[in-house]
């Protein structure tokens, strides 16, 4: 894929550490001349001096028509906005942008602009999907005999600080899942579950807190 970046701060940075860049083709767009620095030292990728309000940098500068992805995440609401409507003029089959704001989130699926990640709201959904599956697993989807399970780790649970592999889970239960504040993952049987960690489990078992809760 070829990838436009628009804004090159710390959510950026992140998004380059966790992209295959051997498999990308990444350009970045950012005014401030350390984080351009940074980023050119950093990664491989095409760092652009340009604002991304000028209408220059998508006529001149970047081959938009080449582009298959928009990803927007500047800490200004309109330009990320700005971004998404010009790449939406583009064609372009993937556009994402950061916003602050669920108002602003609305707005951008609305215009059918592409798809808002609202901070705001990630944090508290993390936070209260934490909440909910704190005391027992909560059920969050069946299928085919099947239930999908989001569980929340306390200190106090018999799985807390323990291998996958340990916990004797039956046959027909499997961790999907884990995420551990950073980073959402597939786990290995090797893993270490610690406290904190949310999971999602898929099991035919009746009562699967026996083996996280105890």
């Amino acid at each position: 894929m070829r990838i436009l970046i628009i804004g090159g701060g710390n959510v950026a940075e992140e998004l380059l550490a966790r992209i295959d860049l051997r498999k990308h083709e990444v350009f970045v767009v950012e005014k401030d001349p350390e984080r351009r620095r940074i980023l050119s030292m950093k990664y491989d990728v095409y760092v652009i001096d340009r604002d991304a309000t000028d209408v220059g940098l998508y006529t001149s500068e970047v081959d938009m028509n080449e582009i298959d992805a928009v990803i927007a995440l500047t800490g200004r609401n309109e330009i990320n906005l700005f971004a998404l409507a010009i790449a939406k003029m583009y064609n372009i089959p993937l556009r994402m942008a950061k916003v602050t704001d669920i108002n602003i989130a609305v707005l951008l699926q609305s215009l059918g602009l592409g798809i808002p990640i609202c901070q705001p709201s990630l944090v508290a959904s993390f936070i209260s999907n934490y909440i909910s599956a704190i005391s027992s697993p909560r059920e969050v989807a069946s299928f085919a005999g099947y239930k999908l399970y989001y569980i929340s780790l306390a200190e106090t649970d018999i799985a807390a600080n323990q291998r996958i592999s340990q916990l004797g889970l039956p046959e027909d239960t499997y961790i999907l899942l884990v995420f551990d504040g950073t980073n959402l993952r597939v786990p290995s049987p090797e893993d270490v579950l610690r406290p904190g960690y949310q999971l999602l489990v898929m099991s035919r078992e009746r009562d699967i807190s026996k083996y996280f809760k105890g």
